[in-house]
């Protein structure tokens, strides 16, 4: 017993599947880092955005719901309207559609 006892042990080897299961393990850490860093900015942008329309409206709600108010009392400044959100709907689609071609470009291409 005393011999088997001080006898070298036979020390565990690593898996044979070692560097696949480690490799997929980091690379699921990296998706979940990835993951938090994007929410983190998803909420920071959130944020930024939400104080910036809360400063505009408390600097200058009033005049905004004037002009508001004023361009609905006269009819010929009424088909401005139209053709602002024409113009604001082009250009959230132009930026959608460049965004879209640029950012996964920059995925493409080799780091």
């Amino acid at each position: 017993m005393l011999r088997q006892a001080l006898a070298p042990q036979e020390k565990p080897g690593l898996p044979s599947n070692f560097a696949y299961t480690t490799m997929r393990r980091i690379r699921r850490e990296q998706r979940e880092s990835q993951r938090r860093q994007q929410l983190a900015a998803f909420i920071i942008v959130a944020a930024v955005a939400a104080l910036g329309i809360g400063g505009l409206i408390y600097a200058f709600g009033s005049v905004i719901w004037r002009s508001l108010v004023a361009m609905t009392k006269q009819p010929d400044a009424l088909f401005l309207a139209p053709a602002t959100l024409f113009c604001l709907a082009f250009f959230a689609l132009i930026n959608h559609l460049l965004a879209r071609h640029y950012i996964s470009s920059d995925r493409t291409a080799p780091q």
